[in-house]
């Protein structure tokens, strides 16, 4: 079976919510922390003033952009991550280890302003009653949860305003919409994306 990097039904609007990025952010150095094929480089980050991506899959020759070839958790941890004011982490399963990450090693100035993209897997997880333990410490609650066929959504908004007080940010705009996954099972995914502005203070750069 060949794997689909980006679901058929969700590209062209994921394409969408990262142009809007650029246009909101303006000058946007982006770090992709899940490139699969160059899709989303190819449809919107090519247009960034630049761009550094990271991807677990073996380099090819004929790949579309380069790129470093590592588990992106290392990535963030190694890199000077004010180069950067965008992250896109378009991961299959869950994407908040790396925003702990990055709300740990980013500081912010008060008024700066970035971008956030994520997608999030963990619907089916959440619905049977477990959090990411990343996702847990962003809300700042335990990982066990009732098992709720509703509630996914939600806990995702949460964990993205635990990012954003731990990053020492405040959520300017932000956009959410869920379609289902690649491949068969069609896990359902939530694809969110945020504006971000630096508030200084202890957890940013005055």
């Amino acid at each position: 079976m060949t794997k689909v990097f980006s679901a058929t039904a969700a590209h062209d609007k994921k394409i969408e919510i990262r142009r809007t990025i650029l246009k909101q952010v303006g000058a946007a150095r982006v770090f992709e922390g899940f490139t699969g094929l160059g899709e989303m480089w190819q449809g919107a980050w090519a247009d960034a003033e630049s761009h550094t991506g990271c991807d677990l899959r073996p380099l090819t020759l004929d790949e579309p952009m380069p790129r470093m070839c590592c588990d992106n958790r290392l990535a963030l941890r190694c890199l000077d991550l004010q180069k950067f004011n965008v992250f896109d982490f378009d991961a299959f399963g869950s994407p908040w280890n790396q925003c702990l990450i990055l709300a740990s090693r980013r500081k912010w100035a008060k008024g700066e302003r970035g971008g956030l993209v994520l997608t999030d897997g963990c619907s089916m997880k959440i619905r049977f009653g477990e959090l990411p333990h990343s996702m847990a410490k962003l809300i700042g609650c335990y990982p066990k949860v009732p098992a709720l066929t509703s509630v996914a959504e939600k806990f995702q908004r949460l964990a993205l305003l635990g990012f954003a007080k731990r990053a020492g940010v405040k959520i300017v705009k932000a956009w959410q919409f869920d379609g289902n996954g690649s491949g068969r099972g069609g896990q359902r995914m939530t694809y969110s994306a945020a504006i971000l502005e630096g508030l200084g203070g202890p957890n940013g750069v005055q």
